[in-house]
């Protein structure tokens, strides 16, 4: 599979085309699952667990709960939908990136064939158009991947914000008044880690999210261009 992260490095172009004065190139980005930083101790915590004795009965009640938080997230439904999702779209993009720069090499090395043939002024005139576009398509290019990286990041919100209610109906079961992300916590029982449990809660719960954040869809060619840049070379 195709890494997403191809999209922006496979435009850098044949003959490395300049932006405008004062301009600056987009820079590679890559769409992933972003992670929700949690703030940690200055120290470096082992996040320990100890087992608890093997009990059968109810859960024990527990002031303070622990979950993991990417965990919690990404083995879900909602997180698994929201991968799949990610990795299909990426690979949307860094097929369409390659299409590109495959047709702005082939037209790139078609002008430069001409040069020997072409009055300097023409020459100048067409090369000039051609950075114009190969620029452009640069920054569209940045702009599909920011927005896919936007989405990500929108999905997942959407997903802790659903994902409150079940929580509390959790602390609710088990006593509990707080929360709390395991990396914050320098050792504990794993008897009050809920992340399993919560996952369970949740896919029966909200489900796998499907529509809750819409995909963003690509923006439609401007009038007069066909996306083919060959095709749209000034003649």
């Amino acid at each position: 599979m195709r890494s997403a992260g191809r999209l922006l490095s496979a435009l850098a172009l044949a003959g490395g085309l300049a932006l405008p004065a004062g301009a600056q190139e987009p820079a590679p980005l890559q769409p992933q699952v972003p992670q929700v930083e949690s703030a940690r101790p200055e120290v470096d915590l082992p996040n320990s667990t100890i087992a608890a004795p093997d009990e059968v009965g109810p859960q024990p009640a527990a002031p303070v709960l622990t979950l993991d938080q990417d965990a919690l997230y990404l083995s879900s439904s909602w997180g698994l939908r929201a991968q799949f999702r990610l990795e299909a779209e990426g690979q949307v993009i860094a097929a369409e990136n390659e299409r590109l720069t495959e047709l702005l090499s082939t037209e790139e090395a078609a002008l430069t064939a001409q040069r020997a043939t072409l009055p300097p002024a023409e020459f100048r005139r067409l090369a000039e158009d051609f950075d114009r576009r190969a620029t452009q398509i640069r920054r569209e290019r940045a702009q599909a991947v920011q927005a896919l990286n936007a989405w990500a990041d929108a999905d997942r919100e959407a997903f802790f914000r659903a994902a409150l209610p079940v929580m509390g109906e959790v602390m609710q079961d088990r006593g509990a008044v707080a929360v709390l992300d395991r990396r914050t916590v320098f050792v504990s029982l794993d008897a009050i880690d809920i992340t399993n449990d919560l996952i369970t809660a949740l896919d029966a719960g909200i489900g796998d999210g499907e529509g809750a954040v819409p995909i963003p869809q690509a923006e439609p060619a401007e009038s007069g261009q066909t996306g083919d840049p060959i095709a749209d070379q000034v003649e």
